[in-house]
């Protein structure tokens, strides 16, 4: 019998604390997004929500405000399972960041056993090799796609090696488009679903936000192989409104 693959379902991490995170550990979600871009997190921080989501089970990913070699080298050393990487204009940058963020021979990453490794004394991290092969594999790099100029380049950019998939963020891309927060314009729509033939032509994971669950159905059904839904603050308030307006009706 034929199965269908079902999707990964995340989220934005935005409310900080190891309380908020230990919480969703127990939501059933795949992963969590540490925003780093918009949170008020420092690479301290985000380490202690890392290990949070660690312990729970929860893969612990985190969006970068910049792509630069200290910030990509901090959040891979705290040990985030995938990075999330924002304000993408062209396939120069993504190697950039494929040249910080991996070991040789796809990249160039400093070498420093780190926590995910017990600073060198795992087993699996014995071997230096074995180590700098297993950080490779077990670290996501998703690039997003929410620049008219990343939409315009986006074959080129799904291709490179190094990366696992694509990340569309409809709502800056959007903006970028002159059709600002338009989800249901033939512009965007026929953006997103290039970016999605760009992955599924050069096997890459299409990751997608979805503010509601009729854009998470959507996105679903046109073939998206993971949803980030909403942000974490925004689900709470929406399930306390909920809950508000029923006790009170």
């Amino acid at each position: 019998m034929e199965t269908t693959k079902k999707p990964t379902v995340g989220t934005f991490f935005e409310l900080g604390g190891r309380g908020a995170m230990e919480a969703l550990t127990h939501t059933g979600l795949d992963y969590a997004i540490i925003d780093t871009e918009h949170g008020c997190f420092t690479a301290e921080s985000a380490a202690d929500f890392i290990v949070a989501a660690e312990n729970g089970g929860l893969l612990p990913y985190v969006r970068i405000g910049e792509i630069s070699r200290q910030t990509v080298l901090h959040m891979l050393d705290i040990g985030a399972r995938g990075l999330i990487v924002p304000n993408v204009h062209s396939a120069e940058e993504v190697r950039q960041l494929v040249e910080y963020a991996r070991f040789a021979p796809l990249g160039n990453r400093g070498f420093c056993p780190n926590r995910t490794s017990g600073w060198g004394a795992a087993d699996w991290a014995a071997d230096p090799l074995a180590f700098m092969e297993e950080s490779n594999r077990r670290c996501k790099l998703i690039p997003q796609c929410e620049t008219k100029e990343a939409l315009e380049d986006i074959e080129n950019i799904a291709s490179i090696p190094g990366i696992d998939g694509i990340f569309v963020g409809p709502c800056d891309l959007s903006i970028a488009l002159g059709i600002p927060l338009q989800f249901d314009n033939p512009i965007l729509l026929a953006a997103i679903e290039r970016i999605l033939k760009a992955c599924r032509t050069a096997c890459r994971d299409a990751y997608i936000f979805a503010g509601n669950l009729p854009d998470a159905e959507k996105w679903v059904k046109l073939g998206f192989d993971s949803i980030a839904y909403s942000l974490d603050a925004a689900v709470l308030i929406q399930a306390f409104q909920g809950i508000v307006q029923k006790i009170k009706d």
